[in-house]
Formats: structure tokens, sequence, C-alpha cells
């Protein structure tokens, strides 16, 4: 059965263009990224921009001429936190419906089993409590399991877009907006980190855009192969949350080819460089994978 799996991120959307058993996926046909930014300005109006709007469907027109050419059995996108908040979010489903494009939000209680699901395809080990962080524009999903078996999970509404657009007025970020922004995020994650203490978790792994990034600056350039389960330190982490918030928006596009990241990879580093401190572990395991596999192997499942 081939499959198109798309993630409607606040800031990224996905399109997982795959086939496979009930047991998994076996192959990869396609795996497209475009920055549609759906969460402009959603934070202070409540509302979905015009622009974004029109950005999100000339994305979906191009996903769907991928998806036509490779005559998927099944199609499903799936839409989180921005949609979830948006008082027009039903202009983003009248996108998909023109499109032929079946678009559904995630309910809270799936979001983290299918993120936990995709995530850890293929690297779950069942003698280990891994906590999936899954740092949105909108919103990070935590997540911890073992093996198959999901322990916690909790959506806190930090996330790259949402706490830029909410913070920060200028970049370099001054240091009293650097100190706002690690405030707000640490308030977020006590609110869930005595559920995350009670089993002793050995690893984090990363996913979506802001974990990959960053690796992709380690190793010189975006490969799949050499980003996807890439152990990034502490000190690197830190490194590069101090780098970001001493440069400039075009200095990070320019230096860092971070594109349509630049403005908001400050931010997303910092929840990062949170959830790590507040467990006190040495680093994270980034992974390449995320909601899309997790749709996907839903999809192929059912």
């Amino acid at each position: 059965m081939k499959v198109a799996a798309l993630d409607l991120g606040t800031n990224t959307f996905l399109c997982l263009i795959a086939e496979g058993t009930k047991d998994g996926i076996t192959k990869v046909h396609k795996d497209l990224a475009t920055t549609v930014r759906l969460g402009q300005g959603v934070d202070k109006t409540g509302e979905f921009h015009p622009e974004a709007l029109q950005r999100a469907k000339a994305c979906l027109a191009e996903f769907k001429k991928e998806i036509d050419l490779h005559k998927v059995d099944r199609i499903l996108a799936m839409a989180t936190s921005a949609a979830r908040d948006a008082k027009n979010g039903k202009e983003l489903f009248k996108i998909g419906e023109e499109l032929g494009i079946p678009i559904e939000i995630i309910p809270g209680e799936d979001e983290a089993r299918i993120t936990y699901q995709g995530a850890t395809a293929g690297m779950n080990d069942d003698q280990k409590t891994s906590l999936i962080v899954d740092v949105g524009g909108g919103s990070t999903e935590l997540i911890s399991g073992r093996g198959s078996k999901i322990l916690f999970g909790e959506s806190l509404n930090i996330g790259g877009v949402r706490l830029t657009e909410k913070f920060i007025t200028t970049q370099p970020v001054p240091a009293s907006e650097q100190k706002a922004v690690e405030e707000y995020i640490q308030e977020q994650i006590k609110t869930v980190l005595p559920e995350l203490q009670k089993e002793k978790i050995d690893q984090i792994i990363a996913v979506a855009g802001t974990p990959t990034s960053l690796v992709a600056i380690e190793v010189g350039g975006y490969d799949e192969k050499k980003v996807d389960g890439f152990f990034l330190g502490k000190e690197r982490l830190a490194y590069w949350v101090r780098e970001f918030g001493a440069t400039t928006v075009e200095e990070k596009k320019e230096k860092y080819q971070l594109g349509g990241r630049a403005d908001i990879i400050f931010a997303g580093a910092s929840i990062l460089l949170a959830v790590i401190e507040a467990l006190k572990l040495p680093g994270m395991i980034v992974s390449t994978k995320g909601v899309r596999y997790g749709v996907a192997l839903e999809m192929l499942k059912n």
C-alpha cells in the first residue's frame, strides 16, 4: 500500500510519500518540507493570517502534484497546534477539500502516540526509557515511553514561532528578552517535570526542524544519513543558543543556511536546551522522523 502522510505544522508543512505493510514502512518515495509559517500572528489575533493561508494553499498544491504523480492509495494530513488555536481554522480545511487532501486535527490524546510512533520508528529500544521532544512552531510535545509503551505525554504551549512573536522584538536578541524566553520556558517545563521524573529517562530523542537544522550545521549540510541518529551534546547546544542570540536574522541565513527558520531558531534551540538541563542529561539524539511517519504508520496499520 502506498500512502501520503502530511504534517501541517505551525511553521513547516511536511509530506511523506511511502509504501509499506501493516508491519511498517518498507520504502520512502518522497520526503518533502516547506516553510509555510501557518502560525503567523495566531498567538496575537487568534486567527490565520490571509497571507499564511495563501502560502498554505500554494504549498499543498505543490504537494498534491507529487502525490498524484506517485498514485497513492491513501492521503491523510494532520494539523496540530495552530489549527486548534485559530478561530478561522475551517479556512485551512476548505483548502484541503478543494485540493482533495483530507485534513484532520490530531486529537490531543492521539498526538502523543502518533508522534512517539513516528519518532521512534526504527530505533525502538525496550531497555531504555526515551523522552521524545518535538519542538514545533506553536507547541512542544513531550512524550516518554519504553519500547512501544507510552508512559506520559503532554503538549506545552511553547514553540519557536509562538515564543519569538511573544518575546523577541529584534535580533541579536537583547539580554532581557533572552532571559524572558528562558524563564517562560522553564515555567512551562516545571509543570510537567514531576511526571517526567517518575521514571528515569535514559535518553532524549529530538525531532522536527530545529534539532535537524542544528545537526545539519554541525555536519556541514543536511544529509539524512548523517543527521538521523546524531548525538548533540549539551555544551554544543548551549553554544548554538548563545550564537543564535548574538546574531542577526540575515547572519543566521547567510552563515548557517537557516532559510525560513532563521528568525525562530533561537527560541527553538532554547526549548531543547531547557529540557536537557531540567532532566540533567548530557545531550540528545536527533531523529529525522516524527509525526508524518506516525501518520503513515497509522494508515498502513488500518
